[in-house]
């Protein structure tokens, strides 16, 4: 498993999104490494982290991530998944709930959008007819970024590139994974303390699909950012995710 620890502190463990790496956090990591201990890392099928060839599920990724932190010996860490990565974080809330100082779901979700999985299924499919792999990955920046940010790239000729980081077949996989998750009978028992962030402007994953998860969550709230799709500038929410987890300090790491 491909992983990196920046910064000393409390740990902050962050959980990317579908077909995600570690460089997804390049922009959130020095805004908390100053005073956490961060933890990142590539989800199986992803990156340099090696995968057995076989179905696996958002269970088995809550599992990779406990077995991670019994490695770096981390009793208790502040989780923040992000997309895909919030079905992470819930199962591990979950399963693990003692684990979790506190929880933070960013554009995330308890069942997946049926019109974002039937355009990336669709997108996969067109790979496996003998596109390039490359532009699935600039498609899924047409679903995660807003008009405003492609205006703006427009305006200076500059590409959205669509940076590979798995070959189709992990790609699939995990995608199956992201389709058989579901946590709508089952947000209710989560017990940790939950803040959700949702960007206002997400079309990937509609803002009140993170609304309708902090309903069913005792004493979570929602986070709404203006002018932020599903992929939002870390300097956006980083005050609100600090705000949650200096809320709820560990006592004992």
């Amino acid at each position: 498993m491909n992983y990196e620890v920046n910064g000393n502190g409390e740990p902050v463990v962050l959980i990317t999104g579908l077909g995600g790496d570690v460089s997804f956090w390049n922009g959130m990591v020095p805004l908390l490494s100053d005073r956490f201990k961060v933890i990142t890392f590539d989800n199986r099928s992803t990156g340099l982290t090696e995968c057995p060839d076989e179905p696996y599920s958002m269970t088995m990724m809550a599992d990779d991530v406990v077995s991670l932190l019994d490695r770096l010996e981390v009793k208790k860490a502040h989780v923040l998944g992000w997309s895909m990565g919030g079905n992470v974080a819930q199962e591990i809330a979950l399963r693990n709930p003692e684990r979790v100082a506190s929880l933070t779901l960013v554009s995330t979700y308890m069942r997946r959008p049926s019109r974002s999985s039937y355009a990336i299924n669709a997108m996969l499919d067109s790979v496996r007819s003998g596109g390039d792999i490359e532009y699935l990955f600039k498609m899924m920046q047409s679903y995660c970024m807003t008009e405003e940010a492609f205006r703006i790239r427009d305006e200076k000729g500059v590409d959205t590139p669509g940076r590979v980081t798995s070959t189709l077949e992990q790609f699939a996989s995990q995608m199956a994974a992201l389709d058989g998750f579901d946590s709508r009978q089952r947000a209710k028992n989560i017990r940790v303390p939950t803040r959700i962030i949702h960007g206002k402007a997400d079309i990937m994953v509609p803002p009140f699909m993170g609304e309708e998860l902090a309903a069913e969550i005792d004493g979570a709230d929602v986070v709404l950012i203006e002018g932020c799709g599903h992929t939002m500038p870390p300097k956006r929410y980083v005050g609100a995710f600090l705000e949650h987890i200096l809320k709820n300090p560990i006592s004992e790491l």
